[in-house]
């Protein structure tokens, strides 16, 4: 079998072809495009899946995309508005409000799974209902599910999808009450399973025939779990890119205490997890800040020492997702001197994203899940230090994900199971375990101490 995974991501696009039969795989990727609109971005996708499959047919295809994102189109799917993700929260003034009413927050936070938030689509569309901007003729979907528009001409959502925009119940795979009163059409739920067909217009971008098997859009969060073979429950993933989440297969509902994690739907099962908003894209602010454009990551890093006495860095340049769900929070430096370099802040800038992730660690292991190792991947891995500084902060065994594209190959693997097959009886999988360094461990533990500091005193 011969199958096709097309993917548009917060910054990039990417496509990955694959021949069950032979074991031949090739990927790309490309950034996007900052000054295109949404039809242009589907076709860029588009234009990489010909170019990935190199004329060679395809017999399924696979749709994936961010969880937050949000497209706004008229009744014959149009697009209407500019595309909104995660990264451009116009209802945050609006969540701010919002989070003062409690019982709004709980009542949301346990119908959806979500927290009150801007990243979260449910509130742009809040907002927009009331400017009065939103009415009965709009019809929102996520960018995936419009890009499954594209190629097919069929409209729909899986559950899995709509669990990330906050508007999937936490009870049963329908639109929650909240969701159910905005002014506006929300594309079908459809199992994840349910196919449709390549239309003969995208064929012709594409370079396949018409007819093609078409999966429903997945997120590619929940694509990660299933790329990684996290699906048994007992294996945390965490990935390090833009942003960084880490996930949990749980077998039924569980809800923070804190609300400090959230509750999302996998194509198989319920999803704990918790994001953080700060991740590579600290690193490289700071590495553009402070480097010259000819200094590469490689030349920064290599004088640093875990032993090394570093400044404290809250890494919320894009506002804070778990576990304090404060959207407005603002990054900052702190424990500096006039002795502090650069080296030392870039340093710091690591080490806050990692404790920002152990923050949200140590609320997911009150679940009380079981959980053998933690298997990472994304951008971190392309830093020995980085990855290395992560396994110790922890003090948890931690395996390195060696697909180059995690949620490219769940994608994969979903296209394939919907045929019958099991890509991972075919494809072997190697992974390098990370073991913890108990003493620097307990070193990090005294910078998490003082993280926790900062963290509550700047709330």
């Amino acid at each position: 079998m011969k199958l096709l995974a097309l993917e548009i991501s917060t910054s990039s696009h990417k496509a990955q072809y694959y021949d069950t039969l032979t074991g031949y795989s090739r990927v790309l990727s490309a950034r996007n495009d900052a000054q295109a609109d949404i039809d242009e971005l589907c076709q860029q996708v588009l234009l990489l899946g010909r170019k990935v499959a190199d004329n060679n047919s395809v017999d399924r295809i696979t749709t994936a995309g961010t969880w937050h994102s949000l497209v706004v189109c008229d009744a014959h799917h149009n697009p209407v508005m500019p595309l909104s993700d995660w990264t451009d929260i116009p209802s945050r003034s609006l969540c701010e409000v919002l989070r003062k009413d409690d019982s709004f927050v709980d009542s949301y936070y346990l119908q959806s799974g979500a927290m009150v938030n801007a990243i979260y689509p449910f509130f742009t569309l809040l907002k927009l209902q009331k400017e009065g901007a939103l009415s009965s003729h709009h019809r929102v979907s996520s960018l995936a599910s419009y890009l499954h528009y594209r190629l097919t001409g069929a409209w729909k959502e899986t559950s899995s999808m709509l669990s990330g925009m906050g508007l999937l119940s936490t009870e049963k795979e329908e639109i929650h009450q909240l969701a159910k009163a905005l002014p506006c059409t929300i594309a079908p739920i459809v199992a994840p399973d349910c196919v449709s067909l390549l239309s003969a217009e995208a064929s012709r971008l594409l370079g396949q025939q018409a007819g093609v098997a078409v999966l429903p859009p997945f997120p590619d969060g929940a694509l990660n779990q299933v790329g990684s073979q996290a699906e048994d429950g007992q294996v945390m993933t965490l990935s390090m890119g833009t942003s960084a989440a880490m996930r949990l297969s749980i077998p039924e509902p569980w809800f923070s205490p804190t609300r400090s994690t959230w509750l999302y739907r996998s194509p198989t099962s319920y999803l704990l997890g918790a994001a953080t908003s700060g991740c590579t894209n600290c690193v490289d602010w700071y590495k553009n800040l402070a480097f010259a454009n000819d200094v590469s990551y490689a030349m920064i890093e290599q004088p640093l020492k875990h032993e090394t006495e570093i400044p404290i860095f809250l890494p919320f340049i894009a506002g804070e997702r778990c576990p304090g769900w404060i959207d407005t929070r603002q990054s900052s430096f702190h424990d500096l001197s006039a002795s502090t370099s650069a080296s030392e802040m870039y340093q710091a800038v690591l080490s806050g994203v990692v404790a920002n992730l152990y923050q949200c660690f140590e609320q997911m292991l009150k679940s009380s899940q079981e959980i053998k190792t933690i298997r990472l991947s994304g951008g971190v891995l392309q830093s020995p230090f980085w990855k290395h500084m992560c396994c110790n902060y922890f003090g948890f065994p931690m395996e390195e994900d060696t697909q180059a594209q995690a949620s490219l190959f769940g994608a994969l693997v979903l296209g394939a199971r919907s045929a019958g097959e099991d890509l991972f009886k075919t494809h072997a999988v190697k992974r390098n375990t990370l073991q913890p360094d108990l003493e620097l461990h307990a070193r990090y533990q005294e910078h998490y101490k003082r993280y926790l500091y900062w963290y509550s005193k700047t709330k």
